[in-house]
């Protein structure tokens, strides 16, 4: 079946689904990250005129609806049979063939429990087929070992990022709040950083108010925008879920906060990765590392080198 194009309303980037099926659900963009719903490009066919249906019974006149009652008719009439021995032979047959039959409740239970042998059995395959692919999935990751320097010209980041990698990155004037997304070349993991005013604007709130308190008595204001950004994500991503409970870390952009997290991908398969909230006395950032969750664990090295470079310039 051919694949399915959707396109980003956004930013125009197209898209090819392998299901339609996939049609009608929400996504984010892999090249803005902006969440819209699944439509496929194209125009509906048109329905065919209602004159056409109507013309095929036209021609279907009152001679024809009476040759068809006179012929069940007739068949009504020669319906009376004589009771000739063939035809007790017959009877006799079809007592025997019902008394031949299963009984009805055993008919049922046998049904029952052939749908359960194959579900069974299908679920068993399912489940060696999803460990198969998870343990591919892992075996074939390449983990970065070189990292490249990212400052761009214009904007408020800067990184360093796996040697190799597809960069994208964008705003940082105009109002748009800087960006950049880091793509395998395999498209398969992906590490991106955006900025959001809203949440330096709160974290700022959070500071003001709690003047002159002792530092080891609160937390740090990324915590508060931590755990209102999570809520951004459960709406953005598909069957979003957080793993235990968040870390603090201590980066270059000064105090920042870590959750590990769930989600589904576009075809459906199961991903993992971090979710991590920076913030300066300026911008806040927000920082995605994502991929197959049969690789997370490999990845989370150069996920880790990542988060630790991130500065704003």
């Amino acid at each position: 079946m051919p694949g399915v194009t959707v396109t980003c309303p956004h930013c125009q980037n197209k898209l090819k689904l392998k299901s339609p099926d996939l049609l009608g659900k929400k996504v984010r963009c892999k090249s803005c990250e902006t969440p819209f719903v699944l439509k496929a490009d194209g125009k509906k066919k048109s329905k065919p005129a209602p004159d056409d249906f109507d013309d095929d019974f036209g021609d279907y006149d009152d001679s024809a609806m009476e040759r068809v009652r006179r012929a069940r008719k007739r068949k009504g009439n020669s319906g009376i049979k004589k009771n000739t021995p063939a035809a007790s032979n017959k009877t006799e047959k079809t007592k025997q063939k019902a008394e031949n039959k299963l009984p009805l409740p055993l008919l049922i239970a046998g049904c029952v429990l052939g749908v359960l042998f194959t579900g069974g059995l299908g679920y068993f395959m399912y489940s060696m087929g999803s460990s198969v692919n998870a343990g591919q999935a892992a075996s074939k990751v390449e983990v970065p070992q070189k990292f490249a320097k990212f400052a761009p010209e214009v904007g408020d980041i800067g990184a360093e990022y796996p040697e190799g990698w597809k960069v994208e990155n964008g705003g940082g004037q105009g109002g748009v709040q800087s960006w950049a997304k880091f793509i395998s070349p395999d498209e398969e993991i992906t590490i991106s950083i955006r900025g959001n005013l809203a949440g330096s604007a709160l974290g700022s709130a959070g500071l003001a108010m709690n003047p002159g308190t002792d530092d080891d008595e609160i937390e740090p204001p990324v915590v508060g925008i931590h755990q209102l950004m999570k809520r951004k994500f459960e709406d953005d991503y598909s069957n979003y879920e957080e793993l235990g409970n968040y870390t603090l870390l201590k980066t270059k952009m000064g105090d920042a906060c870590k959750s590990i997290f769930t989600t589904k991908s576009l075809l459906g398969g199961k991903q993992k990765g971090y979710r991590v909230t920076l913030l300066t006395g300026r911008v806040q950032f927000n920082l995605i590392c994502l991929c197959d969750e049969a690789a997370f664990d490999q990845m989370r090295p150069a996920f880790d080198h990542v988060v630790n470079t991130v500065y704003e310039k």
